[in-house]
């Protein structure tokens, strides 16, 4: 029987983005573009995942731009190896009516539905996601580290702030999606910060 080993999976937020920087309270739209402040801030989190020795295993990321372009700047520095882009870490979905805005701007459909959100956890906005569909991804990006974890060696994920916040969440044994996402909007994780988790498994054997 295969030894059972500890895989440290590490969860890296992306570096500051276009709509991070101009439009921080807003919902970042999906091609906004990393940011020389972002680039540096990758830079400084791969430097932090050398002095810890994170110089073998591999790098993951959500398909968003910020996430991607965080994910190769780290790869370059430290040798990780750069897989796919997976959209199961992608960011929760929010409605096209909201991105780039601030609260200000909301339009009414949106407050409405934020109201209810929690009453009624299926329910979604033209090009947004529910909580039950969000909470449904969260498990699955959870499944998608395991796997990447079987060669028994560090994984990296640049990822989101709320998706992430998901992932601790589920965790930490909360399983109900309207739970699940008020754990992700009250997550705090700045640019480029990580949240590290260990992933038990048997080291994947080539055949």
């Amino acid at each position: 029987m295969a030894p059972v080993v500890s895989v440290t999976v590490t969860w890296i937020r992306h570096g500051t983005c276009a709509d991070g920087f101009h439009r921080p309270d807003a919902h970042a739209r999906p091609r906004s573009l990393l940011t020389r402040l972002g680039a540096r801030q990758a830079e400084r989190a791969a430097l932090g995942l050398r002095k810890s020795g994170a110089t073998s295993g591999v790098i993951a990321s959500s398909t968003l731009l910020r996430a991607r372009s965080t994910a190769r700047i780290v790869s370059e520095l430290t040798g990780l190896t750069l897989t796919p882009a997976d959209s199961t870490f992608d960011e929760w979905r929010a409605p096209a009516c909201v991105l780039g805005r601030s609260p200000a701007q909301y339009p009414d459909a949106y407050v409405e539905w934020r109201s209810r959100r929690t009453t009624d956890p299926k329910s979604a906005l033209p090009g947004g996601e529910s909580l039950v569909e969000f909470h449904g991804r969260a498990r699955r990006a959870l499944a998608a580290t395991a796997v990447l974890a079987e060669a028994g060696e560090p994984v990296v994920i640049v990822s989101h702030r709320l998706l992430i916040g998901a992932v601790a969440a589920i965790s930490a044994g909360v399983d109900d999606p309207v739970a699940v996402f008020d754990h992700a909007r009250h997550f705090e994780l700045r640019p480029t910060e990580a949240w590290t988790h260990e992933k038990r498994g048997t080291p994947y054997a080539p055949a």
